[in-house]
């Protein structure tokens, strides 16, 4: 269903492109072969963006399943209706066991301590399981000297169903990188040791989906990429990969100043009026996510330009620089981030002036800020 932004309250708010997010994971479908399956990521509350609407619209456009990271987030998708498998990426932490298994999860396993509490816990309803291996993350995984261990874990514990092996690529965003054929060697090489060649293999999240087919295996991983942002940032920005931007942050200026030269602006004064200029302040600041190192590096769209962020962030509020434009006033919609007119600010670009990636901008946005799902049909 379409949402109207708010008509009363504080006026900052997102909007979130459904329609984007299906075109994203259709460019990720059309990287894989017909019969890959996707298992989109919609962790972390859909990386900041709202998980119910997108994880309905992605099942709708043809997902085999989702993947999260936490129990917290698998049961609230099945307390929500959703009943296609769910992958923890994360695995489990002890004692979670039997809800792993009553809220009929997939996780990955990456150690040897879990496998028999896990068995426990299956002994009336049996677990699907994926073995985590470390092939050169540097993070969990079973070391490739545990998996014949592991193996002879599965096929002797009661209640314990194995899909097959998984593992994580260090550097997806760098195609080319050396280390991602290195993985894709040690990933092959122990699928060769553990008969499990034709197994249910998963390796490939976003940059590989796009760039590396030899790493497609049986299911793929599509994270960042439904979101609208490049997964090759800093190389290039999400459109020029043939993404679509799927969040839109807006706001509505709270008030409009006339200042003389050498008017200081905000805390510790690190903005200082050199000409007669016009200052508006807008109703959000670093506790809804707008990053205080924005500071005097960001810009904002007004009327359809670019206009500079000048002064420090506050927490609930920040300035603009309006002097270039006319007829601005109170009330007036300003882009912290999407398209107004022809301009258009990426979330890589607003990465860039954070000095971060688009991962954070995503899942730093605040509690406070309301995120409306739109679409141009019915969802």
């Amino acid at each position: 269903m379409v949402h109207a932004p708010p008509l009363s309250g504080r006026p900052t708010w997102l909007e979130i492109d459904l329609d984007a997010i299906e075109h994203n994971y259709l460019q990720a479908r059309q990287a894989v072969a017909p019969a890959t399956a996707l298992y989109p990521v919609v962790k972390a509350n859909g990386y900041g963006l709202g998980v119910l609407p997108i994880a309905n619209r992605l099942l709708r456009a043809g997902a085999d399943g989702l993947c999260v990271a936490t129990i917290e987030e698998a049961i609230q998708l099945r307390q929500a209706g959703i009943s296609q498998p769910l992958v923890l990426l994360s695995g489990l932490s002890a004692g979670l066991e039997e809800l792993v298994v009553s809220y009929r999860l997939r996780p990955f396993v990456f150690d040897l301590a879990q496998f028999k509490p896990l068995s426990q816990a299956a002994r009336h309803q049996p677990i699907t399981i994926f073995l985590k291996v470390y092939t050169g993350m540097g993070r969990l995984g079973l070391l490739p000297e545990q998996l014949p261990e592991a193996l002879q874990l599965v096929a002797t514990l009661p209640g314990l169903h194995l899909a097959g092996l998984v593992s994580h690529l260090a550097c997806s965003d760098q195609p080319d990188h050396p280390d991602n054929s290195r993985q894709l060697h040690t990933l092959n090489t122990l699928l060769q040791h553990s008969g499990l060649t034709h197994g249910q293999t998963s390796l490939a999240n976003s940059g590989a989906i796009l760039a590396r087919p030899d790493t497609h295996f049986a299911w793929v991983r599509p994270g960042i990429m439904l979101y609208g942002a490049s997964p090759f940032f800093p190389a290039n920005h999400g459109p020029e990969v043939g993404l679509q931007p799927v969040a839109s942050w807006y706001t509505r200026i709270l008030q409009v100043r006339s200042l003389p030269a050498g008017t200081a602006i905000g805390y510790g004064q690190t903005f200082v009026t050199q000409h007669p200029s016009r200052i508006a302040i807008l109703p959000v600041g670093y506790a809804d996510g707008y990053n205080r190192l924005l500071g005097n590096r960001a810009q904002v769209l007004l009327h359809g330009q670019r206009v500079p962020v000048v002064g420090r962030i506050s927490m609930d509020s920040i300035a603009i620089d309006v002097s270039a434009l006319p007829d601005v006033a109170t009330g007036q919609r300003v882009t912290l981030l999407g398209r107004d007119h022809q301009a258009l600010i990426t979330v890589e670009e607003l990465a860039a002036w954070q000095g971060t990636i688009p991962y954070e901008i995503f899942t730093n946005l605040g509690e406070r800020v309301p995120k409306y799902p739109i679409s141009s049909r019915t969802c």
